[in-house]
C-alpha cells in the first residue's frame, strides 16, 4: 500500500463553519484541475484542531502552500490555517483494512537534531506495524514536514474505526514497551489529536 504526499492545511482551533471548509476544498480542487486526488477533512472532537488534506502525487503541489493558506483566508472565517507539505515515509494496511474509519488520530511531533535515526527505526520496526496489527485499525501511515520554525516534524496518522482504539489492550501494550519509552524521551511540542471524519471529496465524484 502506497499513499501520496498531501497539502495539509492544520487549524487551530477548528472552524466553526464546516460548510465553508468543504466549499474550500471544492473551490481549490476547481481551480487546480488534475493537481488532487483526495481531500479530506477531520476535526477535533474536542473542537480543538481541523485537519484539511490534499492528496497528490504531483511534486508542483509542494510549492502550493501558500496559494492555498490565502485561499483558505478568504473562504472560511476565523484563523489562517498552517500550510505543511507532508512527505510520505510509511504506510501500512490495518487489521481491520476494507472497513469504513469515521475516525482520525493524528499524533505530531518535533523530530530533534540526532533523533531522527532512532524515532524512524522505532515507527518502521515496532511502533507502526504495531498499531496497525490492533482491531479497528483501518489504515497507518507517517509522514515528515518542515515547522515554519524550519524544524522537522514527524506526523503520525491512524485511520480508525472508534476512538475507543485507544484503550484497547493491544494498543496499550505497544504504547508501553521498553522501546516506545526511549523514543517518546525524544518528544518535543507533540499533540495527539483524534478526530471525527467531516467529509471526502474525490474530484469527479463530489463529497461523501
Amino acid at each position: 500500500m502506497t499513499t501520496p504526499a498531501a497539502l495539509l492545511l492544520r487549524y487551530s482551533p477548528a472552524p466553526a463553519d464546516a460548510a465553508a471548509v468543504e466549499k474550500l476544498a471544492a473551490e481549490a480542487v476547481a481551480a487546480y484541475p488534475g493537481r488532487f486526488e483526495r481531500v479530506d477533512a477531520h476535526r477535533a472532537l474536542d473542537g480543538s484542531h481541523l485537519y484539511l488534506y490534499f492528496w497528490s502525487g504531483n511534486p508542483a503541489v509542494s510549492s502550493m502552500g501558500g496559494e492555498l493558506s490565502r485561499m483558505a483566508a478568504g473562504a472560511v472565517p476565523g484563523g489562517a490555517p498552517d500550510a505543511l507539505y507532508l512527505v510520505p515515509v510509511q504506510d501500512l494496511p490495518g487489521a481491520s483494512r476494507g472497513e469504513a474509519a469515521g475516525y482520525h488520530y493524528v499524533v505530531e511531533t518535533d523530530v530533534l537534531p540526532g533523533s531522527a535515526e532512532e524515532l524512524n527505526a522505532w515507527y518502521e520496526q515496532e511502533h507502526l506495524p504495531g498499531l496497525a496489527s490492533v482491531p479497528g485499525n483501518v489504515r497507518s501511515r507517517r509522514f515528515v514536514t518542515v515547522n515554519a520554525e524550519g524544524t522537522q516534524r514527524s506526523v503520525a496518522c491512524y485511520d480508525v474505526t472508534t476512538p475507543a482504539i485507544k484503550e484497547h489492550p493491544a494498543w496499550l501494550a505497544v504504547r508501553e514497551t521498553e522501546w516506545s519509552s526511549r523514543a517518546r524521551a525524544h518528544f518535543r511540542n507533540t499533540k495527539r489529536v483524534m478526530c471525527e471524519r467531516i467529509f471526502v471529496l474525490e474530484p469527479g465524484k463530489g463529497a461523501s
